[in-house]
Formats: structure tokens, C-alpha cells, sequence
């Protein structure tokens, strides 16, 4: 019987996995839409620590000790990687995440 765990090749930095912790242990990967100003639009890999509102569409898994939602348009990246890691400015921190380019 075939595995239904998703196979991805998902990375998250030892910062940036002590800051989700921090902030509840979760973390949530998905594409947000950015628009251009000639009307053109990209869809971008975005991370966040709020769980998603509708599960459904998502993929959970155990990474780093965290909880980690994958939307579908993400795990379809196969064997492309993504990795998320934190940037920090004096004592503000921000996650990103970096994904492969055939989104």
C-alpha cells in the first residue's frame, strides 16, 4: 500500500524552528498572490504561526517538534525544496520561507 505521507524536502532552520516554538509550535506554509502593477501576478510561498482555518486543504506534519501545515500547492513541488528560516533586526524577527521556482 502506498504512503500517503506527503514526500517533500522541507528544511527549517534551528532559529527559526526555536521561534515557532516559541510562538505556539506551529507553523503554517502557503502560497499567497502578488500583483504586479501592470497586472501581472506570481504566486508566492508565505509562513506564518496561526494554524490554517480550513484543513482540508492542507497537509499536517511533524517537523523540528513542530506542527507543520503544507498547503497542497506546495507538497505538489515533489522533491523541489523549501526552506524556512528567520530574519532578525535588533529584536524583531521575522520568519520566510524560500521555495523552489516552479510555483
Amino acid at each position: 500500500m502506498p504512503s500517503t505521507e506527503p514526500r517533500l524536502d522541507l528544511t527549517i532552520d534551528n532559529d527559526a524552528a526555536a521561534y515557532a516554538r516559541e510562538q505556539g509550535g506551529v507553523l503554517a506554509l502557503r502560497t499567497r498572490p502578488q500583483h504586479g502593477c501592470c497586472g501581472g501576478r506570481v504566486d508566492r510561498a508565505t509562513v506564518s504561526t496561526e494554524p490554517p482555518d480550513n484543513l482540508d486543504a492542507y497537509h499536517q506534519i511533524e517537523r523540528n517538534g513542530l506542527t507543520v501545515y503544507v498547503h497542497r500547492s506546495l507538497v505538489s513541488l515533489g522533491d523541489e525544496p523549501i526552506r524556512v528560516g528567520i530574519d532578525q533586526l535588533w529584536i524583531w524577527r521575522s520568519l520566510y520561507v524560500e521555495a523552489a521556482s516552479r510555483m
